[in-house]
């Protein structure tokens, strides 16, 4: 459980990374949001601009001259020759048979692909942020993506989620020394295989990803509850907006969602565009009962039993048997 969706994103990534399965309820998933499908369609196509899918999901993206209807002529020159978009994309032959602007907008976009993977291509060492800032300047993407949105709040956290992938990508690391490497590295552990995603839809267990406001009647036997800090849980907005035993209320009803165990968390430090912030607890934490919390640090200086170490030492033998 947390406080608000956008708090899903480092869970989803790692529960990907992990080959944990998920269901997200209450919100749409991090990895299903349209401004997060096109920077990794940007980035597949500069990792393989032979990845027809991703090359026409932002072939347009933002708008620049290319209709549906040049569109279905590149893709038809294409499996008429049996080869990739973007290959018939560089073809004189079949560009010339297009209308001035949108043959103008194919050139332009071929150069801008070429431009941006070049220094993959060439293993130069590379500053992720900087180089994906600049493309996303180039294209006018987060322009375009302030302007489709009326809401304020909405489009700034879009924009936001675009510029923290491209944090992530770079790995807190200044200069990638293997830059094609590290695209695949990271495109691989952000994009689930969808065809094992639907067979397993319905398989097995899954961890349940769930917002605070979403949990109200629900019950779980395991329930951890992630970024009980200061800003979150109470979020910034409630001492200004007089809302505080609003968010009282709301970490009751998360806690109490708990039928078996009840875990707790918080971060001294969170990453924001690759800058560390301190993180401070939760003014909630300090009023649960004392008798009814174990400190996980307190907890972890205490020996293991003989009994405890024997089933964990069954445990990974079954499982290496396995």
């Amino acid at each position: 459980m947390f406080r608000t969706n956008i708090q899903s994103r480092s869970i989803e990534a790692a529960l990907r990374k992990g080959g944990v399965r998920y269901h997200l309820i209450g919100g749409q998933s991090y990895f299903d949001r349209r401004e997060v499908k096109d920077f990794l369609a940007y980035l597949k196509v500069f990792a393989n601009p032979d990845d027809d899918v991703s090359l026409l999901r932002i072939a347009n993206v933002p708008a620049r001259g290319m209709t549906d209807a040049t569109m279905e002529r590149l893709l038809a020159a294409s499996q008429e020759r049996e080869c990739s978009v973007f290959a018939v994309m560089k073809n004189p032959v079949v560009t010339i048979g297009l209308p001035a602007r949108a043959r103008e907008a194919v050139g332009v976009f071929v150069e801008l692909i070429e431009k941006y993977r070049a220094p993959l291509v060439a293993g130069q060492s590379l500053a992720f942020p900087d180089w994906a800032d600049r493309f996303l300047q180039e294209t006018g993407y987060l322009t375009d993506l302030r302007r489709s949105e009326k809401d304020p709040d909405t489009a700034d956290n879009r924009v936001r989620n675009v510029q923290q992938l491209a944090v992530d990508l770079g790995g807190g690391e200044a200069m990638t020394a293997n830059p094609a490497g590290r695209l695949e590295s990271f495109l691989e552990d952000v994009t689930l295989d969808r065809e094992r995603e639907e067979k397993e839809d319905n398989a097995g267990e899954a961890v349940t990803l769930i917002t605070m406001h979403s949990c109200k009647g629900l019950e779980f036997p395991h329930v951890y509850i992630v970024g009980l800090e200061e800003g979150l849980l109470p979020h910034s907005r409630s001492k200004l907006e007089g809302t505080l035993d609003e968010e009282r209320r709301l970490f009751y009803v998360a806690i109490t969602r708990a039928m078996e165990t009840l875990t707790l968390s918080y971060c001294r430090g969170r990453k924001k565009y690759g800058v560390m912030s301190p993180g401070h607890p939760s003014q909630f934490l300090k009023e649960l009962p004392e008798e009814l919390v174990e400190s996980a640090e307190e907890k972890a200086k205490v020996p293991v039993t003989v009994e405890s170490g024997k089933t964990r030492f069954d445990m990974l033998r079954s499982a290496l048997d396995l």
